[in-house]
């Protein structure tokens, strides 16, 4: 259980009290699936984020579209640096070279 606990980086529970986000980024389960790449491995924890944020969509919200307006921090009853997670959850899964990969795959898939 320790060494569970210890792999949960952002202690999220999920309650959505930070939603509705002006960008459309489902906080929550971004941070589910960052949260799950530690915990059961890097390769769920990218196929969880890539489908919460619509990746293969025209207009995905990815982490990366964070404006960082504090809207979703100031009804967190964690008190969690929502802005500065999402940045972390940003450099987790989102390499240099991100945006353009996906506009290649968007085609290929179309």
């Amino acid at each position: 259980v320790k060494r569970l606990n210890r792999s949960y980086k952002v202690p999220c529970t999920g309650c959505n009290y930070c939603m509705p986000c002006p960008q459309g980024i489902n906080i929550p389960t971004c941070f589910s699936a960052y949260n799950a790449s530690y915990a059961i491995g890097w390769t769920t924890g990218m196929q969880q984020y890539l489908t919460s944020t619509s990746v293969m969509s025209d207009q995905p919200h990815t982490a990366d579209v964070c404006v960082q307006c504090g809207k979703c921090e100031k009804h967190c009853p964690q008190k969690i640096a929502i802005r500065a997670e999402l940045k972390k959850v940003k450099r987790r899964f989102q390499p240099p070279g991100f945006r353009t990969l996906l506009g290649v795959a968007r085609r290929v898939m179309r």
